[in-house]
């Protein structure tokens, strides 16, 4: 033990100790020196840089679950967009966001909304829970299609993602927003 002592003195050479100070502990990669859980792992993960699509996919007024399905398409973990692309509901919803249908592919159409689709606006956040909604609900219509054999009409899918963003916008006090007193016609196959 004794050798160790000697090997730690040897390695700081400039340090006196002083008596009359007391001795405290204090975590260094943390800025207020107190050890935390998310400061170890700070301290042990290489910084890595904000993707351009980071805020259209995490923001504030979000829905989570659907955030994270949005999240894994964007990686291209998910096979939703060839039901994206073909989808009439796809081109309904992006006309009444203002952002008409003009056949970008998935990484362009996300670098596209990533620029466009920015700050907090009651306007932007509809567009952004829109995008969510659609990819979520149509993630689920292909999985009930493939493992349950079950498959529902375009307008009833529609109809799921406009209940989901109505309830979005009414629970983050966007009542007057033009998206919950519109009546929708979805009219696809």
């Amino acid at each position: 033990m004794y050798i160790y002592l000697i090997e730690i003195r040897s390695r700081m050479p400039s340090y006196i100790p002083n008596s009359n100070i007391k001795d405290s502990i204090r975590w260094l990669p943390s800025s207020n020196g107190i050890y935390s859980a998310s400061s170890a792992l700070a301290s042990l993960r290489a910084p890595y840089p904000l993707v351009p699509w980071f805020k259209l996919v995490w923001f504030p007024q979000n829905i989570p679950r659907m955030s994270f399905i949005l999240w894994m398409d964007v990686r291209g973990r998910l096979f939703t967009w060839d039901r994206i692309h073909n989808r009439a509901i796809w081109t309904q919803l992006l006309n009444y966001c203002g952002s008409p249908w003009n056949g970008l592919c998935w990484n362009d159409f996300i670098a596209w909304a990533s620029t466009h689709w920015r700050g907090n606006t009651h306007i932007i956040v509809a567009k952004k829970l829109c995008l969510r909604a659609a990819v979520y609900h149509i993630w689920r219509e292909r999985n009930c299609r493939i493992f349950e054999g079950t498959q529902r009409t375009c307008s009833i899918v529609a109809c799921s993602i406009i209940y989901h963003i109505r309830c979005r916008l009414s629970s983050i006090n966007l009542k007057d927003h033009p998206l919950i007193a519109l009546n929708w016609n979805v009219n696809a196959n």
